[in-house]
């Protein structure tokens, strides 16, 4: 399980907002489908590349808020 990620100290702009929530969202949609016991072993591989997919996603979304954070504190 990944750490808790904290975004309640960044400015996230309404788009972004709006993108992580969507990103979550699918995520939670493909858990869910991953966990029903008639879900193939060939599906639960494609889900779990789509959830890595996600949160290199999110992550990526996530460093550059925090660089842009840093960038307004040095400035």
């Amino acid at each position: 399980m990944s750490k808790p990620i904290h975004l309640y100290l960044l400015d996230i702009d309404p788009a972004t907002e709006r993108r992580l929530l969507s990103l979550a969202q699918r995520h939670l949609k493909l858990v869910l489908e991953s966990g029903h016991r008639h879900t193939s072993s060939k599906r639960r591989a494609e889900i779990a590349q789509k959830i890595e997919a996600i949160r290199a996603e999110r992550d990526s979304i996530i460093a550059r808020l925090r660089k842009e954070a840093e960038m307004r504190v040095t400035s």
